[in-house]
């Protein structure tokens, strides 16, 4: 596991390149090199909206197997925090269905 600044991606590859900058907010995509993501790497994006955010489409068009959001991780971190108040684990996959919808 490695992580750096975005000054420091020149000349680096990676399996995995996750989001998690604000420039999702705005529609837009990292300062990253077009070539930092390994072919068939994936992608992470922390934000999520009921289209693909910008990253999981610059994922897409630079060969990653998966490009994801962040909608997943909002869903399950709600689930585990009901476990903790309530000490029943809610079933998520039908939740991120309605969701996606």
């Amino acid at each position: 596991v490695a992580g750096c600044g975005l000054d420091e991606l020149a000349g680096r590859r990676f399996d995995v390149v996750i989001n998690g900058t604000a420039s999702g907010l705005s529609g837009e995509v990292p300062a990253i090199p077009e070539d930092c993501l390994v072919p068939g790497g994936v992608t992470y994006d922390m934000m999520y909206a009921s289209q693909p955010t910008a990253f999981v489409h610059w994922g897409r068009s630079h060969g990653a197997s998966q490009a994801l959001d962040g909608l997943g991780m909002l869903v399950e971190q709600a689930a585990e925090s009901f476990l903790l108040w309530r000490g029943v684990r809610p079933a998520t996959a039908g939740v991120i269905r309605m969701l996606r919808a």
